[in-house]
C-alpha cells in the first residue's frame, strides 16, 4: 500500500501546479467563513465519526488559511501535501474503523500514521471478540471493514458541500479534497492489480489489524460469513464470485470522480443569487454498497443539499433519499440545519435478503451566536446544540445501525 501512497504523494507535491488556480476564481464576497466543532457526540466515547470528520475539517481549513497567508501557493501546497501523506491521509480512514468499536464499547488502538506499521491500522482487539461480534451483530462486524472508506466518503462529501455553497474555496481545499478522492479510489482499484496488503498474522493478536484489507474482508466475509474465522485476506484467498465481486466495486468507485469541484469549479452561477453544483458518488456499505446521485442548490440565504441512493445487495436494490436545509438564518444570531433521509434497506441488513424494510432519520442542529468585542479576526462563537433520531438501519457517518435517539454539543467561531 506504501508504493500506491507514495506515487500519489509524489504527483501532487512535484506537481502543485494542478492546484495553482487564481484564488479570485473561486472567492466569494462573505462576511466570514465558519468553523464548526463537535465538543461531545452521542455515544460519549472518544471520538464518533460525525465528530472526527467534523472537527478534522475545520482544523484543516484553518491550518490550510493560515499556511496561505504566508507561503507561496507551491510551498503552501507542498507542506499540505506532505501533512496529508504522513499522517492526516490515515486519521479520517482508522478513526472510521475505531468508531464502530467503540460504538460497541469494544476497546482499540488506532495507529494512524504513515511510518506506522502496515500504514495505518486499528490494533487492540482479540480474535474471540471479533468472533463473537461476528456471531451476534454481523452487519456492525462487516461493518468494522467498510467503516473506513465510508469516513473518507462522507468527508469528500463534508468538503464538496463547502464548495458548493461557497463557504469554502477550492484553493483551500485543492490538496485535501483531491488526494481524499485519489486515496479512497485506491482501496478499490488494488484489487484490479491482486496487490495484498496482508502478510501474515502477527503472534500476538492483539498486534494484529482488526480487518486487515478492507475490500478483500468483506468481499470473503459478505459471500461467506460462517467459513473459518481469520483476519488477513490475500488475493488467492477470494473465490471467483468474490473476485468478480472486487472487481464491480472497483469499477464503481470511479463514479466518485463525478464532480465538477475535481476540476476546480465548486458550482455552476445560473443568475447572481442562483447557484447549483451536482455530483455521483459510491462506497461499500454494510450490506453490499451504495451509488448517490447529490445536488446543492443555494438561494440568496436557502441552501440545500438533496441526495438520491440506490443501495444493492447480493440480491436486489433499495431505493433512499435525504434533504438538508444549511445554516438558515433565523434572526441576528439563530442558525439552524435540518435534515430528513428516508430508505428501504434490506431486513436485518442482509447481503442476501432480497426484502426491504423501510426506516428514516431526522437530524436537527441550532446555533446561538455571541459578538466577541475586540478581537479582529473572530466576528462570533456559538453554542451548538444537535439532536438526531433515527430507526434500525445504516445512515453514512452515523456509528448506531440500531434505533437511535442522540445529542450532541460543540461550538462554531466565524472569522474573517
Amino acid at each position: 500500500m506504501k508504493q500506491f501512497s507514495l506515487f500519489f504523494f509524489l504527483l501532487f507535491v512535484l506537481c502543485p501546479s494542478a492546484f495553482a488556480q487564481d484564488a479570485d476564481s473561486t472567492k466569494i464576497t462573505t462576511p466570514g467563513k465558519s468553523y464548526p466543532f463537535i465538543l461531545q457526540d452521542s455515544p460519549a466515547r472518544l471520538f464518533t465519526m460525525r465528530q472526527f470528520n467534523e472537527d478534522y475539517l475545520s482544523g484543516f481549513r484553518l491550518l490550510s488559511k493560515e499556511l496561505d497567508k504566508d507561503l507561496n501557493p507551491i510551498l503552501s501546497y507542498s507542506i499540505q501535501s506532505a501533512l496529508f501523506f504522513l499522517g492526516f491521509r490515515s486519521m479520517s480512514h482508522e478513526e472510521g474503523h475505531r468508531s464502530i468499536l467503540s460504538a460497541k464499547s469494544i476497546g482499540s488502538v488506532s495507529q494512524p500514521f504513515y511510518f506506522s506499521k502496515r500504514d495505518g491500522y486499528v490494533a487492540g482487539v482479540t480474535d474471540q471478540t471479533l468472533i463473537n461480534l461476528r456471531a451476534t451483530d454481523f452487519p456492525d462486524f462487516i461493518r468494522l471493514y467498510t467503516a473506513g472508506s465510508e469516513s473518507d466518503y462522507m468527508l469528500g462529501n463534508r468538503e464538496e458541500t463547502l464548495m458548493a455553497f461557497g463557504d469554502e474555496t477550492f484553493r483551500n481545499l485543492a490538496v485535501e479534497y483531491l488526494l481524499r478522492k485519489a486515496f479512497l479510489i485506491q482501496y478499490y482499484l488494488i484489487g484490479f492489480i491482486h496487490y495484498d496488503v496482508d502478510g501474515p498474522e502477527e503472534s500476538n493478536e492483539l498486534k494484529r489489524d482488526v480487518v486487515g484489507n478492507d475490500i478483500y474482508g468483506a468481499a470473503r466475509h459478505l459471500f461467506r460469513p460462517t467459513m473459518p474465522f481469520h483476519r488477513y485476506t490475500l488475493w488467492n484467498d477470494l473465490s471467483a464470485e468474490e473476485k468478480n465481486y472486487v472487481y464491480k466495486l472497483g469499477y464503481r468507485s470511479l463514479l466518485n470522480l463525478i464532480n465538477l469541484n475535481m476540476i476546480g469549479i465548486p458550482y455552476i452561477s445560473i443568475s447572481p443569487d442562483l447557484k447549483v453544483n451536482a455530483g455521483m458518488g459510491h462506497v461499500i456499505c454494510p450490506f453490499g454498497d451504495l451509488i448517490d446521485e447529490t445536488f446543492w442548490i443555494s438561494y440568496k440565504k436557502i441552501k440545500v443539499q438533496t441526495y438520491v441512493r440506490e443501495y444493492q445487495n447480493r440480491v436486489n436494490w433499495f431505493m433512499a433519499g435525504g434533504i438538508s436545509l444549511k445554516d438558515y438564518p433565523i434572526g441576528k444570531r439563530i442558525e439552524a440545519t435540518v435534515a430528513a433521509h428516508g430508505w428501504e434497506q434490506p431486513r436485518n441488513l442482509s447481503f442476501n435478503e432480497s426484502a426491504g424494510k423501510t426506516g428514516g432519520a431526522i437530524d436537527i442542529t441550532g446555533k446561538y451566536f455571541f459578538n466577541i468585542p475586540g478581537l479582529k479576526s473572530i466576528k462570533r462563537i456559538s453554542v451548538d446544540l444537535g439532536f438526531i433520531s433515527k430507526s434500525k438501519g445504516f445512515l453514512p457517518e452515523e456509528v448506531y445501525l440500531s434505533k437511535h435517539t442522540g445529542f450532541r454539543v460543540g461550538t462554531t467561531f466565524n472569522i474573517q
